[in-house]
């Protein structure tokens, strides 16, 4: 008998009756009492094995300490109850449940440290940790962490990008349970347990990049359709705004302006949590080049302030809070027959095909516009810290992950006039 097993069952010795024993690898305690009925119940939730043997003990305890205080006229099962009340998860300290632990990890995130927004923690964690939290509470629960990502991942499983999170997620989810509710060790899932159980991330798409007489062909088609979207898409493109940052604007004098005569727009939107931090922002405009290649922009600040800008409406009166996915949505609709709802899905559709089938594939999305705002930032020649702060991100951010120049910039930048020779 190993040493951990020899401790376990030692702990009842001097408990007349009361005895510890493996019932197809649960932790089992029995009572065998003269005149009375014999007794036995499983722990909940706690195997037969090193790893669950401090908390075998610990729950033993208050099982025998709750019995012990009824004079031993109460069953085990009830004594179980009164010890266990709604938890499946023992340490030394308290007794939890799991839904208790993704509850304390919900206030951790949202209330401390670096913190994400109740929208975050609902969209990202929540149905992921729901999913363990479900199948550490079925009949067959896993053994340990490896089990467990093994188990919730299957819920995802036409969708490797969501399984990717989930392996992040849980991950974070049992550390915070080891360091915060001593739970065992043997719950930690390991980046082998990630990379053995999840797909590889595939090769990172390139991005696509509109150019001015793209977005201003795609902008007159939105006008005559929906005006309220047409703004929307201005703004994207004059300002590189996040598609959710339009819920947080405001107009205010511009703090670099003595006069106090000029206004700009004024982006409240903070993040904490997530990689990087994203701080409030004044908003600068980058203009767009004509066909003539005179440099232009919209009256977007002066519409705004205002009234006369027409933007989407929620129902309640206010402007519609926008996101990336909500306007992918709306990009991507489709009629009864499957087909492009309109004029506006149809030229987004027929944009997408054309830097789809590219020699090299480019990925055209919402977030393109924000794209070009940095490529058109860097051609006129900014400096790289400015448009990073107007962008609202730092500057390993923009250089991991945004376009800084397309294929017609190098041509045009490496056209010449020279004067051609012959082989001779």
């Amino acid at each position: 008998m190993p040493l951990w097993e020899m401790r376990l069952v030692s702990i009842t010795a001097k408990w007349i009756g009361w005895s510890i024993t493996n019932d197809k690898g649960y932790v089992c305690i029995r009572l065998r009492v003269s005149g009375q009925p014999a007794q036995q119940i499983n722990l909940p939730k706690l195997r037969y094995r090193e790893e669950d043997e401090e908390a075998a003990i610990t729950w033993t305890r208050k099982l025998y300490k709750v019995w012990e205080k009824e004079n031993g006229e109460r069953t085990l099962k009830d004594c179980l109850k009164e010890a266990k009340g709604s938890s499946d998860v023992l340490h030394a300290k308290e007794v939890v449940t799991w839904a208790d632990i993704a509850a304390a990890m919900k206030e951790s995130k949202i209330e401390n440290g670096r913190k994400i927004s109740p929208q975050t923690w609902k969209t990202n964690w929540k149905p992921i940790l729901d999913e363990a939290v479900r199948v550490l509470g079925r009949k067959n629960v896993p053994a340990d962490g490896y089990e467990l990502l093994r188990a919730v991942i299957k819920n995802w499983k036409h969708a490797p990008a969501t399984q990717r999170e989930c392996g992040r997620y849980l991950a974070r989810w049992m550390e915070f349970a080891v360091r915060r509710f001593k739970v065992p060790r043997s719950w930690l899932i390991t980046k082998a347990d990630r990379d053995e159980l999840i797909p590889k991330k595939k090769r990172v798409r390139k991005k696509a990049v509109l150019d001015e007489s793209e977005i201003m062909d795609f902008i007159k088609i939105v006008q005559k359709q929906n005006p309220a979207y047409a703004n929307v898409f201005r703004l994207l493109t004059q300002f590189g705004l996040r598609p959710g940052e339009l819920a947080y604007l405001s107009v205010e004098p511009d703090p670099a302006d003595s006069t106090g005569k000029r206004n700009v727009f004024y982006c409240s939107y903070e993040k904490t949590g997530g990689v990087e931090p994203t701080r409030p922002r004044y908003l600068r405009a980058m203009y767009l080049r004509n066909e003539r290649d005179e440099p232009i922009q919209w009256p977007l600040v002066e519409a705004w302030a205002d009234g006369t800008l027409e933007l989407p409406k929620s129902k309640d009166g206010g402007i519609r809070k926008l996101s990336g996915l909500s306007l992918n949505t709306y990009l991507h609709r489709k009629n009864n027959k499957g087909e492009p709802s309109g004029p506006i899905q149809r030229e987004w559709l027929r944009l997408v095909n054309k830097y789809a089938e590219k020699q090299v594939p480019e990925w055209l999305r919402v977030y393109s516009f924000r794209d070009s705002f940095s490529v058109r930032c860097h051609r006129e020649g900014l400096d790289e810290n400015s448009i990073c702060t107007a962008l609202g991100h730092s500057r390993a951010v923009h250089q991991r992950s945004y376009r800084t120049i397309t294929d017609s910039i190098v041509a045009r930048a490496f056209d010449s006039s020279a004067t051609v020779i012959p082989l001779e």
